[in-house]
């Protein structure tokens, strides 16, 4: 016994003198390095990638193997491009546990690592070819992103038999390889003490969105990691993008779980957060608690406690100061593959300021089960609430959940909304049953019944309903939207039919409305004029500071008040500028660039902007930003109109029209307040012009407008009555009283006209009367040549020439005009279009009689009349007339012309 004994200790101890000295030898003489070149053929022929190591490798084999390189590098599949680099990486892997089938590897320390990450077109990352089995021998190059599948290949490759794929163990995707050799079979498990990276760097570009972002100074400490079971990590890393812009530290710390096998990731006790730019978003603080799972085979998500705070600032298009947003659930899951949904009591809340809006947005799902079997839940519940000046409030309402993942069905949606402003209240009821099927993107009200109620309550009474029904088709998947709507009230009866379709060529929205009666005016007056408010606060000056303001302005210098009068003057002229500089309206209608648009109206009765046309019908389309009024014919005023238009906003503007046997004079008062013009008959007007300002346009301006009215008349001047006036001054200057020769306009006498008729041609914002001749009971009136329309400057220069028709008076009034027989009587109209002046042009007049008349003293009794003129006749006119007409006051012919331009 003891022999034995002796001999196999006196073995073991040769055993580990031959170990000890084999290792010895074995790492004299052992030279990683020269293995370099052997690892980058393996990696090159399996991958088609470029694996260099600048540094050195340093092996150990005692009493642990330990590894440690430097400067290794790998570019991408088929390209010097890189993928991933480190500076440096050391671990060490115990001996004893391989004995076991257990790779235990000591804390692994990386330093320098950077990876760039891409995504193509396709949707393909630069690393998918390493989780996929690699080909046998060499490739070539790849002509798509699609070859790069294996697949690809086994679809490309000629096949002459059917045979079942075997896949060597070797070969085997990475992830199942792991999976294989952790399984069961072997009970081959893999263990990492802790990984600690420092200074690391992720690079991600998306060939697909365009995204461009990145992870710098990048920091990870995991505990210990061993597939299958959760292990301890926590990181910290500075956030940069460039689309969209990003810059902030992002940070986070949690269990994860990662099972290649099944390829399941998960994180329990995560805690993420945020705090930088990112995009259009300022966040202060940003955090996601929870736990969240990834099964990227079934493309399955599910949280539980989910918890995601964020406060900060939007700056988009509708800018959201002091936000404060939040999501809550309990539990959710969303399965693409299996079409499940399952959310329970999930809150999203979001509130800020908007300038001097407060926002407040709610959204409540307590519980919604959806699968392919069924579908069923509770109401879903959301809100909006805007209050400041304006207060506005949404509430939707989704309740009667069935059908199943294929089709959801609401027993009722219902909308009701509100929306103050001053004393106005405007209210919104609609309701319809909803179809829903998700994966056709189609959506179907087909019972839509909605009521719209305006209040005032500046005005006890006041009250308009308008109720609504129809349905609407919106079809995401076709790109093709519809939605049909009637309404019958005192203001508005008929139809609209909408649809929005893409057949190839581009979104086409087309409109069709069908109306008995449609009131524009009423509407505008009930939706769009603002209100009043019901109590409008004054802050008085106090008694007892008014008398010592009053006394201050007395005891100031003159010099002082001249300072203070040109201040305004400045201030009205800096708006006067601001007013006319332009405004791009590029921006505001770029959006027809995308879309053509393809209106018709048929409305039997029409009232809009004061006018009231019968029998309407109208066609407007575009070409980008180009709207064409192809077509506009309605019957108004006993007559015809017809209009054309096109417009390209800030760029140019052309118009058509054409009115025939119409009472032009009801048109004007209806349309722009004044009958200054009046009569039956034809009036052509085309004009044409470009720019972006109120002034380019009318410095642009040309066209023309030819007229051919009778049985009308002209306010302002009744010159039949000027000439008589003129006769009785002449006869009766040697007794020294004449009538009183009004200069001004005066809108309360008119010209009687038998007819009218003449051209304007307009050039660069200057009109030139052209074959104008009208008659009068007892005048014939043409333009003397030289007479002008100034409308760039609103001002007018024309001479009428007043001509007796003898024939036309009474016999005993021929002997009394017999001094102004066949003479012609020029009178000059001038001035500004809202206070023109008339002046008679005495010695102008070819008569001697009215010559003598001047020379005997006529001229100095018109200086008196002039000299004893009262100020105030003007406005006593306007107060007549005011008084005449009711709540429409004339405007001036230049003011009605102002309407035409108005940007």
């Amino acid at each position: 016994m003891k022999v034995w004994f002796k001999r196999g200790l006196f073995s073991l101890v040769v055993l580990a003198i031959v170990t000890v000295v084999g290792g010895a030898i074995f790492l004299l003489t052992f030279n990683p390095n020269s293995y370099k070149q052997k690892l980058a053929d393996i990696v090159q022929q399996k991958y088609q990638r470029t694996l260099k190591i600048d540094g050195d490798i340093e092996l150990s084999l005692f009493p642990r193997i330990g590894l440690s390189v430097q400067g290794l590098s790998l570019s991408d599949r088929n390209s010097e491009d890189p993928f991933a680099s480190l500076e440096s990486a050391r671990f060490a892997v115990a001996l004893w546990p391989l004995i076991n089938n257990r790779l235990v590897v000591d804390h692994v320390a990386v330093t320098g690592f950077k990876a760039w990450i891409v995504r193509d077109e396709h949707g393909k990352l630069n690393f998918d070819d390493l989780l996929q089995t690699p080909p046998a021998g060499p490739q070539p190059v790849a002509r798509s992103g699609v070859s790069l599948l294996p697949a690809a290949h086994a679809a490309e490759a000629p096949q002459d038999k059917p045979a079942e794929p075997v896949l060597l163990p070797e070969s085997l995707p990475v992830p199942e390889l792991i999976a294989k050799r952790s399984g069961s079979e072997t009970d081959f498990q893999i263990d990492i003490a802790g990984l600690s990276l420092k200074g690391g760097e992720i690079h991600y570009f998306s060939k697909r969105s365009n995204m461009i972002g990145r992870l710098l100074q990048l920091e990870v400490n995991t505990g210990r990691m061993t597939f299958g079971q959760p292990f301890d990590v926590a990181f910290k890393s500075r956030l940069s993008g460039d689309y969209p812009a990003a810059d902030g530290v992002l940070e986070g710390q949690g269990q994860l779980s990662l099972d290649p096998a099944s390829k399941s990731y998960g994180a329990q006790k995560l805690s993420l957060s945020f705090v930088g730019d990112l995009d259009e978003l300022t966040a202060q603080s940003l955090t996601v608690k929870g736990n969240v799972g990834y099964k990227s085979a079934q493309r399955q998500f599910n949280a539980t406690n989910l918890d995601m705070q964020l406060q900060g600032q939007w700056s988009g298009a509708y800018p959201v100061s002091d936000l404060n947003a939040s999501l809550n659930t309990p539990k959710m899951q969303i399965d693409s593959v299996s079409d499940l949904v399952s959310f329970e009591k999930l809150a999203l809340r979001i509130r800020g300021k908007n300038e001097d809006q407060n926002l407040d947005l709610a959204l409540d799902v307590p519980r919604i089960q959806v699968s392919p079997a069924e579908a069923e839940g509770a109401p879903v519940v959301a809100s909006l609430k805007v209050s400041g000046p304006k207060v506005l409030g949404l509430g939707l309402t989704l309740q009667g959940l069935s059908g199943n993942s294929q089709e959801l069905l609401f027993e009722q949606a219902k909308l009701e909304g509100a929306i103050k402003q001053g004393s106005r209240v405007a209210q919104l009821k609609a309701a319809s049953p909803l179809q829903w099927q998700p994966s056709n993107e189609w959506l179907r009200l087909p019972d839509i019944q909605a009521n719209v109620r305006v209040e005032d309550e500046a005005d006890a009474g006041s009250r308009f309903e308008m109720p609504v029904t129809g349905q609407a088709d919106l079809n995401k998947g076709k790109q093709e939207y519809s939605a049909q709507l009637s309404s019958s009230t005192e203001q508005a009866q008929g139809s609209l039919d909408v649809t929005l379709q893409d057949k190839g060529k581009g979104p086409l929205l087309a409109a069709v409305l069908k109306a008995d009666k449609l009131d524009l005016d009423e509407l505008r007056s009930i939706f769009w004029v603002t209100a009043p408010e019901v109590v409008t606060t004054s802050e008085p000056v106090p008694e007892a500071e008014a008398p010592e303001a009053a006394a201050e302005q007395e005891q100031e210098p003159a010099a002082d008040g001249s300072e203070q009068a040109e201040q305004p003057q400045a201030q009205q002229a800096d708006a006067a500028t601001t007013a006319e500089e332009p405004v791009s309206e590029e921006s505001s209608y770029a959006w027809l660039d995308a879309l053509s648009v393809d209106l018709r109206f048929e409305i039997e009765k029409l009232r809009s902007l004061g006018m009231v046309l019968e029998q309407v019908k109208a066609q407007v389309q575009n070409q980008g930003q180009l709207i064409n009024l192809l077509q506009f014919n309605a019957n108004a005023y006993e007559g015809q109109l017809q209009a054309k238009a096109k417009i390209e906003p800030g760029k140019r503007f052309e118009l058509g029209l054409k009115l025939q046997k119409m009472q032009v004079g009801s048109l004007l008062l209806d349309a722009f307040g004044n009958d200054y013009l009046a009569g039956k008959g034809n009036v052509d007007l085309n004009l044409k012009t470009q720019g972006a300002t109120q002034e380019e346009r009318l410095n642009a301006l040309d066209g023309g407008l030819t007229v051919d009215l009778h049985d009308g008349s002209w306010r302002s001047v009744d010159l039949d009555q000027s000439v008589r006036d003129i006769n009785e001054a002449v006869r009766n200057a040697f007794s020294g009283q004449i009538p009183l020769l009004l200069p001004q306009s005066d809108p309360q006498r008119r010209t009687v006209l038998n007819r009218v008729q003449g051209s304007l041609d307009i050039k660069k914002g200057q009109g030139s009367f052209r074959n104008f001749r009208a008659t009068t009971p007892i005048l014939t009136v043409t333009t003397a040549k030289g007479s002008r329309l100034d409308l760039v400057a609103q001002q007018a220069d024309i001479t009428l020439q007043a001509r007796l028709n003898q024939n036309n008076l009474a016999v005993e009034e021929r002997k009394s005009f017999q001094d102004l027989r066949n003479v012609l009587i020029p009178i000059h109209i001038s001035g500004p279009w809202a206070d023109l002046s008339y002046q008679i042009q005495w010695k102008e007049i070819a008569s001697t009689s009215i010559k003598k008349a001047l020379q005997d003293g006529l001229l100095d009794l018109l200086s008196q009349q002039a000299t004893e003129a009262k100020p105030s006749v003007k406005s006593e006119v306007e107060q007549i007339i005011k008084s005449e007409l009711g709540v429409k006051v004339p405007q001036t012919v230049g003011e009605a012309m102002k309407q035409w331009f108005k940007p």
